[in-house]
């Protein structure tokens, strides 16, 4: 349909708008003019038949009133026969009147000298023809409290309503005119106005016909909606093409982690099935398996856990919580595991504080952290772990005396999949996962996390949180 375009809803309300205010003002201004117009013929009257009045009043005055036709010819121009007077004595009898005029026409109605008995002024119109109107003036002269005479002036309203007339036919045409023009005008704003919309609903088509991500609108230099719009769509287009790329980075390193517990699955499989066995094999052909399981299954709950992350499932319990017990308690359960490699776990500096957040989430940051500690230091180090309460900050380390991490591999280690030694991570039946999930529990308490590391020195981990009374300040 034709509304179906914004472009011509607005020009459709544009045109609406502005033609009601048109006719809005061109009926107040005929109104207006038109009252004006027929005021100051009635002015025009009256000061007319002041003058008259004024010689009728003089003592010599005698019907017919003298000077009074070369008044009207030489100081009024009433002569032709759009103008008159006429002056009747206090019986309602003329005594008086211009040339050029038939006064059987409009003769003096009942109620004009009834209004002038009782010394008022009346104002009338009368047709002479279909489209000629006459408006007459009847104003009493009162000597010594009796009607001594009625004057009567009168004009034609032709040029009056040929005025109005002119003024009808220039806003008929006019009008219209100009509610044209103004749909073209409108129609013309409406399109450079829209021309933005135009763009970003061409590259959106080109982006879903051709999937493309990295095209990008053009910025108008004025930054108006319009431009604001722009900005948001090419930083939505930015997020979901690093979104598109993560998930096919993801899905291809899923893909990649869950095929090789699959491969060997399905060769020790086929190679036990090839022929019998004793069941001492078979016992080690099924550890072997089951081993293979619990990663898999190690790798589908850190998955699990990620994908509700991002999609806003996982609710935190956030509430008072004392930092220093449960780094204290993580320690001690993973000083079982630390002992088997010699490991020594050292709390070096533990301040007891206090911050805003989920108990359970902040215990398994600190298993992730000192888990891949462990793992990755040789027989004979050491972790240590300080916790400090600096102004409003809470400052959370742990230090290791393990392998370190190349450089070049520390930006990238948050990222799900990524392994410095891919081989060795896989040995020690690491997902890849760990410090992602450690990186977003971290995100969601509104803390920050570093790391620094050397090869063959160690790695350091630096936490910082917000203290509780930030954290509620921030969230009132």
């Amino acid at each position: 349909m034709i509304f179906n375009s914004i472009r011509s809803r607005l020009t459709a309300w544009h045109v609406a708008v502005l033609g009601f205010f048109l006719i809005l003002f061109s009926i107040l201004l005929y109104v207006f003019l038109s009252k004006r117009l027929h005021e100051s013929i009635d002015h025009s009257l009256k000061v007319s038949a002041n003058v008259i009045q004024k010689a009728a009043l003089l003592e010599f005055s005698r019907t017919p009133l003298p000077g009074l036709d070369l008044f009207f010819d030489q100081f009024l121009g009433y002569s032709n026969i759009n103008k008159f007077y006429r002056v009747y004595d206090g019986s309602g009898q003329v005594d008086s009147r211009s040339k050029g005029i038939d006064a059987s026409k409009f003769p003096l109605t009942q109620d004009a000298y009834s209004r002038a008995v009782q010394s008022e002024i009346t104002y009338e119109t009368f047709k002479l023809a279909p489209r000629h109107r006459i408006r007459v003036i009847t104003m009493p002269v009162i000597r010594n409290g009796n009607l001594v005479n009625l004057i009567q002036v009168g004009t034609s309203m032709k040029g009056v309503e040929d005025t109005l007339k002119n003024l009808r036919i220039f806003l008929f045409t006019a009008i219209p005119i100009a509610l044209i023009l103004s749909t073209l005008g409108g129609r013309f704003m409406a399109t450079r106005a829209l021309k933005p919309v135009t763009e970003i609903t061409r590259t959106a088509q080109d982006i879903a016909h051709g999937a493309n991500l990295s095209r990008r609108i053009p910025i108008p230099e004025v930054q108006d909606e319009f431009g604001n719009l722009a900005s948001t769509f090419n930083e939505m287009m930015s997020r979901l093409e690093k979104s598109f790329a993560q998930m096919r980075q993801f899905s291809s390193d899923a893909s990649h982690e869950l095929r090789t517990p699959l491969t060997v699955l399905k060769g020790q499989s086929e190679l036990v099935l090839g022929k019998p066995r004793s069941k001492t094999e078979y016992q080690e052909v099924l550890s072997s398996n089951l081993e293979e399981i619990n990663y898999m299954s190690r790798i589908l709950e850190d998955l699990l856990t990620l994908s509700k992350g991002d999609e806003g499932n996982i609710s935190l319990e956030k509430e008072p919580v004392e930092l220093g017990t449960i780094v204290e308690e993580v320690s001690r359960q993973g000083e079982i595991f630390a002992d088997e490699k010699d490991i020594k776990i050292i709390l070096a500096y533990l301040e007891p504080v206090t911050i805003l957040g989920d108990a359970h989430g902040l215990k398994q940051m600190v298993w992730i952290l000192l888990h891949n500690a462990v793992k990755f230091t040789p027989s004979g180090g050491e972790i240590k772990i300080t916790l400090q309460d600096l102004d409003d900050t809470v400052y959370f380390t742990i230090r290791d005396t393990g392998i370190g991490i190349p450089e070049p591999d520390l930006p990238k280690i948050f990222d799900r999949f990524y392994r410095v030694d891919k081989a060795r991570s896989r040995m020690e039946g690491g997902s890849g996962l760990g410090l992602a999930i450690c990186k977003y529990i971290v995100d969601r308490h509104h803390g920050t996390i570093d790391v620094e590391s050397k090869l063959g020195e160690g790695t350091k981990f630096k936490i910082r949180f917000p203290k509780v009374e930030v954290a509620q300040r921030e969230t009132a």
